[in-house]
């Protein structure tokens, strides 16, 4: 049964609930497809990036790292990404100085938005000796991207998808992180802003799920809070 008491441990989402891309992902695409050819607007991209990453995410069985299973690793998968919105487009850029671009982009600390109330709320917990770990679907340059927006030093284990061989929402990555944090499934809580990946997730590994629900978008059903600070509540 998942968590009731007070955890022991917290483990984090990353993306919509630690920090997000401001502009986003088709302003960034559309900025950069335009340097490299005729111009794209945002509004053009957003819908083409959406498709394009359904249907790629449900190329891979739910669970399996998604790059693993490419000869080129990750670079091939988001080789492929590129690609496949570039014909959808039908925009002439060269992928593969698209994809470069794209990447650099992407690693630069200045494109993130760390919510305002992440570095408090990650401070109060370490304050009080709570165990923290990152648990998210992300490619292997997550550390570094921590690290550069300065909040790696507030983890005692960052896993990412890319690195573990393994996605949210299967139980696995959610127990190898209590295990690296020494601590039973049972005594973690779970953050993050997906229903799916991380709340059925987490539930399923025995932990207790958390819906970080920023926008208000979700109905009842969920334990939701509207920030990071809502995990206060579960350690009074």
């Amino acid at each position: 049964m998942p968590v009731t008491h007070s955890p022991k441990a917290v483990l984090l989402d990353v993306g919509g609930t630690l920090f997000e891309a401001r502009p986003g992902a088709p302003e960034v695409y559309a900025a950069v497809l335009s340097r490299l050819g005729a111009a794209v607007d945002a509004r053009e991209v957003a819908p083409v990036f959406r498709r394009v990453w359904e249907d790629l995410t449900q190329l891979h069985p739910r669970g399996l790292d998604r790059y693993h299973g490419l000869k080129g690793g990750e670079r091939e998968w988001w080789g492929e990404f590129v690609r496949r919105v570039l014909a959808d487009l039908g925009h002439a850029a060269p992928w593969e100085r698209a994809l470069d671009e794209l990447l650099e982009e992407f690693a630069r600390p200045e494109l993130w938005y760390v919510f305002p109330e992440v570095t408090e709320v990650l401070g109060r917990l370490r304050s009080r000796g709570v165990p923290l770990a990152v648990v998210s679907n992300w490619d292997s340059r997550l550390p570094a991207l921590l690290a550069r927006l300065g909040l790696a030093g507030s983890f005692d284990a960052v896993l990412a998808s890319a690195i573990e061989g393994v996605e949210k929402p299967d139980a696995a990555i959610f127990r190898r992180a209590a295990a690296r944090l020494g601590v039973a499934p049972c005594e973690c809580v779970h953050a993050g802003d997906s229903p799916l990946d991380d709340y059925r997730g987490a539930e399923s590994a025995g932990m207790r799920p958390v819906l970080v629900d920023r926008a208000g978008s979700f109905a009842n059903g969920y334990d939701r809070i509207s920030d990071l600070r809502g995990l206060y509540d579960l350690f009074r």
